[in-house]
């Protein structure tokens, strides 16, 4: 793929525009400097060192076509001229759609506060993260517009709907549930109407899904052939209690280990330390949990401590944390007849996720999208590990809720 910076900016499409307006060659006779944007400008506009352009209707038909052939046409013409160029302060492009560094900053800032997504301090890790917010919110610029596409428009009473019902289970009915909610999101640098977007935003994606993936079904003996690999997954698995503690440092973490390790109270501790508003009174309790229900690089700590032991520190999206393991609950193996109905819907679901996976791969190529060089996530074109939706996939509530 060329550099940013091997040619000069023009306009994808700019020689069709040419084809279709007799006035495009007037332009040229002009003779500006356009402005450097990243907005859509004519072909003929930036080709102003050719001689005068033709008067007559033949003369000028034949220099579109000379163009045209010169280019490539359409799409191809654009690329040999400009080679996938990014305006300056750029961070990806989707199309003729250029989202800037702060433009992308400010994305992250969003996500923080509706979710709690933290970017790590750790230099690679960092990087890392930069790249793939770049790609999360490139695939969903990408998907909102296929929604638009095929005119799937979410109504502003169903996201009020799904609101509702969220802050109902969460905070209880009324006004006051309602108000407590709001203040919340405001204490956390978001608002209600950032809410209800990002509502509307899975349920448009959810539409496009359910579009993709219609049909998908597995055979009963496709069930039982799958049974004997997964009997061990399909079991219940083991749970351990686990209270945890959250800081913002490595440093403070260290701190907190010295000082359990030492013979404190780890609740106490977590009462007097923990960033969790959540679980900071239950002395850091985050209940009976598997695995798979926490961070892989705290999972794999919480899971290899004994019962009893104190692991950490573990960096997480959300910052350090020393954990402590209260108790174990082995895991119980799966039977067949308990489980069937189970395994099929979960090989109907890795089937539907495949398709997803091979549509948005195929969306994500012909979408053209273009990264700066410090955005640029390892495998453009493939899809993000989670692509149903390139965001969290639960009701966004303030930060730490």
């Amino acid at each position: 793929m060329p550099t940013d910076d091997e040619t000069e900016d023009v306009t994808p499409g700019a020689v069709a525009t040419l084809a279709e307006s007799e006035d495009g060659a007037d332009e040229v006779e002009e003779n500006t400097e356009p402005e450097r944007t990243s907005r859509p400008r004519a072909l003929a506009a930036r080709i102003r060192r050719l001689p005068r352009f033709p008067r007559s209707r033949k003369g000028r038909a034949l220099l579109v076509v000379v163009l045209v052939l010169i280019a490539g046409g359409g799409t191809g013409g654009y690329l040999w001229w400009n080679a996938g160029r990014l305006p300056d302060g750029a961070a990806f492009r989707v199309g003729d759609q250029v989202v800037t560094v702060d433009e992308l900053n400010a994305e992250a800032d969003r996500l923080h506060a509706l979710y709690g997504v933290q970017a790590p301090t750790d230099p690679a890790q960092l990087d890392a993260f930069r790249r793939a917010m770049a790609k999360a919110d490139a695939v969903r610029i990408i998907l909102d517009r296929q929604a638009q596409q095929r005119n799937i428009v979410i109504a502003d009473k169903t996201a009020e709907d799904v609101l509702s019902r969220y802050i109902s289970q969460q905070a209880g009915d009324g006004a006051d549930a309602h108000a407590s909610f709001v203040q919340g999101l405001g204490a956390a640098g978001t608002s209600e109407q950032a809410v209800l977007d990002e509502i509307k935003h899975m349920l448009a994606v959810n539409q496009l899904f359910g579009q993709q993936t219609q049909g998908v079904t597995v055979t009963d003996q496709q069930v039982r052939d799958a049974f004997p690999a997964r009997q061990a997954a399909l079991g219940t698995p083991e749970k351990r209690s686990i209270h945890n503690i959250v800081v913002r440092t490595q440093d403070e973490a260290n701190q907190v280990l010295a000082k359990v390790t030492s013979g404190a109270s780890f609740e106490d501790i977590a009462k007097q330390s923990s960033l969790d508003d959540q679980t900071r009174n239950s002395g850091g309790d985050l209940g009976l949990v598997t695995a798979a229900q926490l961070d892989d690089a705290y999972a794999k700590a919480a899971f290899a401590a004994p019962a009893g032991g104190v692991f950490g520190p573990v960096q997480t999206q959300y910052g350090w944390n020393v954990g402590k393991v209260v108790s174990v609950v082995p895991a119980v193996p799966a039977q067949f007849d308990a489980v069937q109905a189970q395994l099929k819907q979960q090989l109907i679901d890795e089937q539907a996720m495949n398709r997803w996976q091979d549509w948005l791969t195929q969306q994500i190529r012909a979408a053209d999208v273009r990264y700066a060089d410090d955005y640029r996530p390892q495998d453009p074109d493939a899809p993000p590990p989670s692509a149903l939706n390139s965001q969290p996939s639960a009701v966004p509530a303030p930060a730490g809720k």
